[in-house]
C-alpha cells in the first residue's frame, strides 16, 4: 500500500484511490487538516473528485468535522450571496444530524435524490430546505456537476447552515 505522503499528495492533486482500505481515509484528512498551510491544492481538481466521490470518502473517513474541515481549505471557496438550497436526504441521517455535503437549488434534482437513491434507507427520504450564507458555501457548482450531471451542486459545510427543514417526506424505496 502507498504511504500517507503519497496519498495526501494524490488527494492534493485531486486523485482518490477508492481501493484503499476505510481506515486510512481519518488519518489522512487529519493530517491533511494539520498540514494545510504547507500543502498546495489542485482545487479544481479536489472539487471534481468531491463531486464524483464524496459520499465515498465521508463514508470512509467517518468525521463529517474533519471533512468539513479538509474541504474548506482544499475547495475552490464562494465568494457570492447567501442562498436558499434543497438536498435529498436519507430520513435516518437527517434524524441523526448527519446531513450531507451537497446541495442545489433545484428543487426537482433534490427530489429526486429525496425519493430515490436516498430514500433507500429505514425511514425513507426526506427533501431538505436550508439557507446557506456565503461562509457555509464551500464550492458553487462546477462544470461536472452543472454540465455533466446537471445537478448544480453547491458543495456547503452542513454545519454552518442555517433553518434545515423537512419540506416533503417520501417512503422507503427497496
Amino acid at each position: 500500500m502507498k504511504g500517507f505522503e503519497s496519498i495526501i499528495d494524490d488527494f492534493c492533486n485531486g486523485y482518490y484511490d477508492c481501493d484503499l482500505p476505510d481506515e486510512v481515509w481519518k488519518p489522512v484528512f487529519e493530517e491533511i487538516a494539520n498540514s494545510n498551510k504547507s500543502l498546495k491544492f489542485e482545487k479544481d481538481k479536489i472539487h471534481t473528485l468531491w463531486t464524483v466521490n464524496g459520499g465515498h470518502l465521508r463514508r470512509k473517513v467517518k468525521d463529517d468535522d474533519l471533512v468539513g474541515k479538509v474541504l474548506s481549505v482544499s475547495l475552490p471557496g464562494y465568494s457570492g450571496e447567501g442562498l436558499i438550497l434543497y438536498r435529498g436526504e436519507l430520513r435516518f441521517l437527517y434524524d441523526s444530524g448527519q446531513v450531507g455535503f451537497c446541495w442545489t437549488q433545484r428543487v426537482d434534482v433534490a427530489k429526486k435524490f429525496a425519493s430515490s437513491p436516498n430514500a433507500a434507507g429505514p425511514g425513507g427520504g426526506v427533501l431538505l430546505k436550508a439557507f446557506a450564507p456565503s461562509e457555509a458555501v464551500l464550492a458553487p457548482p462546477n462544470a461536472h456537476s452543472s454540465g455533466q450531471m446537471k445537478e448544480f451542486e453547491y458543495t456547503c459545510n452542513p454545519k454552518l447552515l442555517i433553518n434545515i427543514e423537512v419540506q416533503e417526506t417520501f417512503k422507503r424505496v427497496y
